[in-house]
């Protein structure tokens, strides 16, 4: 048999002894678990805790009963009372009396009380352990009002009141008028606060068959919780009652909130484990509702196996008994038959470690020098060889290993090559990127979608919509004829710096220069547009421009729409730009400030693109139709860049100045004028209402067609 073992083990080698050592260990292991924790035991524990689940439904029964039998009383005695007339319900102290020494009688009532068919209330509940309260239905008011009870004095004051309160539609009185008979309602929250409860009713009709009222006692549940809290079966079992429509009437370990009591009803699907073993007993064609006798069953839930004791509960309420206890609970049971097992356990894991390591000793200790070798390969050092001679798989991996080693090394001498070499590209196409990134910005590459200058070619494009700025400097002729040359190119270059630099820092780039003016695309929000071109302005004074007495001054004109983003040229000269009617529109709106005597000029599409319109000075200045094109649109003026004082005389005169405008779009344009001439009053230094007056001056001489909208052209 040795020899025979040990040719099985020559012809399988390394693979042969792991597959022994691993099958050993765990055919002892399983063969030892399987003996001991599967065996008859785990049976018989299983059927003393179904034993156990029997006696404690009995015992649940048993106390539910008498728990809710003292409601049954109450009801007899209150229907005598009623029925005989021994009390004035109309006399206030006689009824709160009554009210109070039936709870002081019946411990386990909660509140007792009466409701008229004239939609009446009276009665009284407890306050904890401190007194009672008792408390009167104000049919007009729609208010119940509470008030706490003295048994010397009487009522002592108001607690609280209840608004919209109507007893008519509280459930357990729906049950009465609905069933005509006594009973139970279903479980309900307390009005008050106090916890879920379940009232026992008793309709009172005369002899005629008229309803009079309906007596009611209402009995709190959260007893339950603390006698099922009670109740010990495993550690970590749970002890439920259910409705048969799975409302938990009570549990073990109640839900609390904050200590108090519960004031809402939970549903057996807010406890997962329990919903689960209710789905299982429901794909056995088990409902709670149909419940006629004891059943069980075992179910898994998130990777652990539970068992589920449901059982009827006698009596008028058709509450239901669940007993769920994790199968964890039952083998902690067999803890005295498992310690005798360990031992069997030990010593089979430890013989099965001894062979383990013997066979495993002889299979991995080639493996773990070839790995040493085969680090130092990683590592780049190729010099070592594995001194292992051996016929097995082991011994044909090393002879694979070395000369694995030699070629490695090889490709390793031409891959250092071919990185030094693409390194040394690399540095040349960023020194490049960077060179010509003074001529094609890299959000204009980014747009385009391309990593590297070396990537465009002619004709590409991407169509996009974006906002557009074009800018110029006022009187810039003028201004350059009092320059010399190396003077005007020093301005124009120090304004450009900083032009760039508000540009970038409010997430634009520029385009093209044009001479004095630029024009810069805004890829994100048009607010980004607006926020560049005011700082812009404010900055201009601090360093581009020394003459004082002369103040520099920019327009811009900005739109948003949809262009078309390239390159055109040919692979010998070639250059990016942006085509499209958004690109003209932009740059006519910078040459019609200077028609409308203003800085800013916006489209309405910008205006209606804002983020946060609020953040600056806008007002509507015209309605024009570009040419070309036939939907009008709207001008708006930014004037955020004007001095403290012309800022808040245009903003205080802007409604006036919209009333005018109005007229004015109406062809009322006597009255227009007479407005603009007011706002003029307010606001000289405006240069716009000039250009509406002479409007108006002019098409009061020479009245505009009947078609007139207030359109202008562009």
């Amino acid at each position: 048999m040795q020899h025979n073992l040990a040719r099985f083990l020559r012809q399988r080698a390394v693979r042969s002894y792991i597959m022994l050592m691993f099958a050993g260990g765990i055919i002892v292991f399983l063969a030892i678990l399987s003996y001991g924790l599967y065996a008859s035991e785990l049976q018989t524990i299983e059927d003393s805790t179904r034993q156990v689940s029997v006696i404690v439904n009995n015992d649940i029964e048993t106390r539910v009963s008498n728990y809710l039998e003292e409601s049954y009383q109450l009801e007899k005695i209150s229907k005598s009372v009623f029925v005989g007339r021994q009390i004035d319900m109309l006399d206030q102290v006689q009824r709160d009396r009554y009210f109070v020494e039936m709870l002081k009688i019946f411990k386990r009532v909660n509140n007792t009380y009466i409701v008229l068919a004239t939609g009446e209330q009276y009665g009284a509940s407890r306050d904890g352990d401190r007194g009672f309260f008792v408390w009167d239905y104000d049919r007009d008011k729609e208010k119940l009002e509470y008030y706490l009870y003295d048994e010397q004095q009487g009522r002592q004051g108001k607690v609280k009141s209840i608004l919209g309160y109507n007893p008519l539609q509280r459930p357990p009185y729906i049950k009465a008028v609905e069933t005509k008979q006594q009973g139970w309602t279903n479980v309900y929250p307390s009005i008050s606060g106090g916890g879920v409860i379940v009232a026992k009713t008793c309709p009172v009709y005369s002899e005629d068959n008229q309803l009079l009222a309906v007596l009611m006692s209402a009995v709190d549940l959260d007893w339950f919780n603390k006698f099922l809290d009670s109740l010990s079966i495993t550690e970590h079992s749970m002890v439920f009652i259910l409705s048969k429509d799975a409302e938990i009437i009570a549990a073990s370990n109640a839900p609390t909130v904050s200590g108090e009591k519960r004031t809402s009803l939970l549903h057996s699907r807010d406890i997962p484990v329990l919903n689960q073993g209710l789905r299982e007993l429901k794909e056995k064609e088990v409902t709670l509702e149909l419940l006629q006798q004891g059943v069980e069953c075992k179910f898994q839930f998130e990777g652990e196996t539970f068992l589920l004791y449901m059982n009827p509960i006698q009596g008028d309420m058709q509450w239901r008994s669940a007993i769920l206890i994790p199968e964890k609970d039952l083998r902690e049971r067999l803890s005295a038959f498992s310690n005798q097992l360990n031992i069997l356990m030990v010593i089979g894991s430890f013989f099965a470690l001894i062979i383990g390591a013997t066979v495993a000793r002889y299979s991995i200790d080639p493996i773990v020098k070839a790995t040493k070798v085969a680090k130092e390969i990683a590592e780049g050092d190729f010099s070592n060889k594995i001194a292992i001679v051996r016929q097995d798989e082991v011994g044909e991996m090393v002879r694979r290993i070395d000369e694995m080693s030699t070629k490695v090394k090889e490709q390793f001498d031409f891959e250092r090559e071919a990185a030094e070499n693409e390194k040394k590209l690399r540095q040349q196409e960023e020194e490049i990127t960077k060179a010509v990134a003074s001529f094609v910005p890299y959000a204009f590459l980014d747009i385009l979608g391309k990593h590297s200058i070396l990537e465009i070619s002619p004709g590409d494009h991407v169509e996009k919509e974006i906002t557009i700025l074009f800018s110029d400097i006022r009187s810039f002729t003028k201004i350059s004829e009092k320059m010399e040359n190396a003077e005007l190119f020093t301005f124009i270059n120090c304004y450009l710096e900083l032009a760039i630099d508000v540009i970038t820092a409010n997430n634009g780039f520029i385009d093209k220069f044009i001479g004095d003016a630029i024009m810069v695309l805004f890829p994100s929000a048009s607010d980004d547009a607006l926020r560049a071109i005011i700082e812009l302005r404010k900055k201009l004074p601090q360093g581009c421009w020394q003459h004082e007495e002369e103040p520099l001054l920019i327009g811009a004109g900005i739109h948003f729409g949809s262009v078309t983003l390239g390159t055109v040229g040919t692979l010998t000269r070639m250059e990016t730009t942006v085509l499209g009617d958004s690109v003209n529109l932009a740059a006519r709106l910078e040459s019609a400030t200077k028609v409308y005597g203003i800085d800013i000029l916006i489209s309405e599409p910008v205006y209606c693109r804002l983020l946060h319109p609020e953040a600056f000075y806008i007002r509507e200045i015209d309605t024009v139709k570009v040419k070309g094109k036939n939907q009008p649109i709207k001008l708006y003026e930014v004037f955020d860049g004007d001095s403290e004082e012309l800022r808040q005389a245009k903003k205080e005169n802007t409604p006036l100045f919209m009333t005018g405008l109005e007229l004015y779009k109406n062809g009322d344009f006597v009255q227009a004028e007479k407005t603009f001439r007011k706002c003029q009053e307010c606001c000289p230094e405006d240069k716009l209402l000039l250009v509406y007056i002479k409007r108006c001056c002019t098409l009061q001489r020479v009245p505009p067609g009947p078609d007139w909208k207030g359109i202008s052209g562009i």
